[in-house]
């Protein structure tokens, strides 16, 4: 509040970058980012967000919007930082509607698809499952409060205007997609070893008793214990659930890192 006091037009020049980082990451970070939430909403709650970091941390500025051009410049790296690191928790939780197609794909609901209207794709009916589930987890347990966290000491690593890029960055991104595929074949191992097991036992009988109809016979089995497979592994979810969200914690303070200046 001393810069409001000292120099008005500079704590706005602060307030207004300080809010556009803010709003790239609540545009796009899982549960403040769904499109169900409605933009005025979105932007009121960044606002006032934005009046208490002002409150909170004391900011610096070496440029001001009379130089437009440079002060232009800064509110679009302000945008991509706050971006940045909200897209790094999207990666995150995704991997459940990654394992949630890999899983749909065996027991054969792939050609199921359920419209998300908050991410406007096609997703698969366990995928959908598998993600709100993981926001149920996320917000229950007040794990959501890691994306404030995460913000708030974006603000001390990253002074205004001082974002820049490294190859930490990009290590830490592609690291950890590679991570991320393992990740999801993990989650849907239990149904991969139940399909494989019943995919053998049908050729098996498919052999012994060649006149019985394996695709209408397997069709249905194959939903059935699809289905009492992913029953009976949902009381792991809280497990999974607890590796994501520290996966999330730790690739966003990879990603803050990543733009620190040097």
């Amino acid at each position: 509040m001393q810069l409001l006091l000292s120099d008005p037009y500079m704590f706005l020049d602060a307030l207004l970058l300080v809010f556009v980082r803010a709003l790239g990451l609540l545009l796009i970070v899982p549960v403040f980012g769904n499109r169900s939430v409605p933009y005025m909403a979105k932007i009121a709650v960044t606002f006032f967000l934005s009046v208490i970091l002002m409150a909170t941390i004391p900011f610096e500025l070496t440029v001001s919007s009379r130089d437009v051009v440079n002060f232009a410049v800064i509110v679009i790296k302000e945008f991509f930082v706050g971006w940045l690191i909200g897209f790094g928790a999207y990666i995150v939780f995704s991997i459940v509607t990654l394992s949630g197609q890999f899983i749909d794909a065996q027991i054969g609901f792939s050609m199921v698809n359920v419209f998300d209207p908050t991410s406007q794709i096609q997703l698969t009916i366990t995928g959908n499952l598998y993600y709100y589930l993981l926001i149920m987890v996320t917000l229950v347990t007040d794990a959501h409060h890691m994306f404030l966290r995460a913000l708030i000491n974006s603000y001390y690593l990253i002074p205004l205007g001082k974002m820049s890029l490294s190859n930490q960055l990009y290590s830490s991104i592609v690291e950890y997609l590679e991570t991320y595929f393992v990740l999801a074949l993990q989650i849907a191992a239990p149904v991969f070893f139940v399909m494989i097991i019943t995919n053998v036992v049908l050729g098996v009988l498919a052999r012994a008793v060649p006149q019985l109809n394996m695709f209408v016979i397997g069709f249905p089995i194959k939903i059935l214990l699809g289905v009492i497979t992913i029953y009976l592994t949902l009381a792991l979810f809280s497990i999974i659930s607890d590796v994501i969200i520290s996966d999330t914690e730790k690739l966003m303070q990879d990603i803050i890192e990543g733009m620190m200046p040097r």
